[in-house]
């Protein structure tokens, strides 16, 4: 760990003690991940909620809550939803790389 950074991902007080239910802080993002990992967490049909926030503007962490059905853990409903997100990414990432390799889209050309 570089200098005064706090982990990545830490677990905040107030989680339940089979972890059913814990709210997430994740260091150095913002909306853009938080609404995306929200989206992929909620695909879950174990998942009870889920719902992000970013405390405050001077904060760069958002808060991501997730409450799990039965029991289940939340910790595994987040690593899930993480590994899901990467694989979307890594596909629309390979998907545009092959449609901008064909070059087969409109090309516009700006005149001096």
């Amino acid at each position: 760990m570089a200098g005064n950074q706090p982990p990545k991902v830490q677990i905040l007080k107030g989680a339940s003690p089979d972890l059913s239910a814990a709210t997430f802080q994740i260091w150095d993002e913002t909306h853009t991940i938080g609404n995306a990992l929200r989206w992929m967490i909620m695909k879950n049909p174990k998942v009870e909620f889920c719902g992000y926030s970013a405390p405050h503007p001077s904060e760069n962490v958002i808060n991501v809550r997730i409450q799990m059905y039965d029991g289940l853990s939340s910790v595994t409903a987040l690593l899930t939803a993480l590994a899901d997100l990467d694989a979307l990414c890594e596909v629309i990432d390979n998907e545009y790389d092959k449609s901008f390799r064909s070059g087969d889209y409109e090309q516009w050309h700006e005149k001096s």
